[in-house]
């Protein structure tokens, strides 16, 4: 085929510039291909990961259908799960369960999905959240709520922390700093000085409220929900978790000093369970090792 020449060599007839752009399409066109062909490879060399793996929780955990984890036990050294017999009432008048069951649209906020493929893969997230109490006549603090939250896949569902909840639900004085307990009985492959962020508080009548909690990423501790999502949005990370760990004296003592004394012995009995539930450090490493 003969292309038509116009008079001036420098400036293509349109059938010549349709060919020109054309060749410039496909030649841009060819690019992409190559490139979007070669992307995942080269993030893979790169050992880029923009979505992050699920960490699978240890085989001896079980978690129900609804997501709750239910092999937490029901005693903690001396402190022990309430049950609807033990004759405690609540604000209403009915008798206290020491099993808090959330309703699925408290769930859903809360980013506890239901796969139950995920449940099955030991993959999925879960949540314990439960009233101990002690016994003991001479006990400073009687009660303790405890709640576990476990995330695993990489969305950025970092919960709500007490230092902002307490102020939006109307305590006053709330004061936030740092308390770090030394556990020596806690699991292997666990850093035994953990961290606390502890938030002090007022209600509306002057009695002192305390909450207590610490982060688990990929098996190591921080106080900082923002260190956490910096962890889950880091390219360099293939498989992420990270379960909150939060619990709190439930009357009592008004003493905070006390609390915080009253707070590691609960602790000496509880945090070991509660880490036999979540990956370690090494674990998680070693998971790392085992994914092509």
């Amino acid at each position: 085929m003969t292309i038509p020449v116009a008079s001036n060599p420098a400036r293509p007839t349109s059938v010549a510039r349709t060919i020109l752009a054309d060749r410039h399409f496909l030649v841009a066109a060819a690019i992409l291909a190559l490139t979007a062909g070669a992307w995942g490879p080269a993030m893979h060399w790169l050992d880029i990961h923009t979505l992050k793996e699920r960490v699978p929780w240890p085989a001896p955990v079980r978690v129900s259908e609804d997501g709750r984890w239910t092999s937490l036990p029901d005693r903690l050294g001396p402190f022990r799960k309430i049950e609807p017999n033990d004759g405690l009432l609540g604000a209403d008048g009915k008798p206290v369960d020491g099993e808090n069951v959330f309703p699925r649209h408290d769930l859903d906020t809360l980013g506890m999905e239901s796969d139950p493929s995920n449940r099955e893969k030991r993959c999925s997230n879960w949540y314990v959240s439960r009233l101990y109490v002690d016994p003991r006549p001479q006990a400073p603090v009687r009660l303790w709520g405890i709640g576990v939250f476990y995330y695993t896949g990489g969305r950025d569902t970092v919960p709500h922390v007490p230092e902002i909840c307490m102020g939006a639900a109307g305590l006053k004085n709330v004061v936030s700093d740092r308390l770090v307990v030394n556990l020596p009985g806690l699991p292997e492959g666990w850093a035994k000085a953990v961290p606390f962020s502890r938030t002090r508080a007022t209600d509306k009548d002057g009695r002192p409220r305390v909450e207590y909690y610490t982060f688990s990423m990929n098996g190591e501790f921080g106080v900082d929900r923002l260190w956490v999502r910096r962890r889950l949005i880091n390219p360099f990370v293939r498989h992420a978790y990270f379960a909150k760990i939060q619990f709190s004296p439930l009357g009592g003592s008004a003493d905070f000093d006390e609390m915080d004394l009253s707070a590691e012995e609960f602790l000496r009995s509880a945090l070991p369970e509660v880490l036999k539930a979540l990956p370690s450090s090494r674990d998680v490493k070693a998971l790392e090792r085992s994914t092509p």
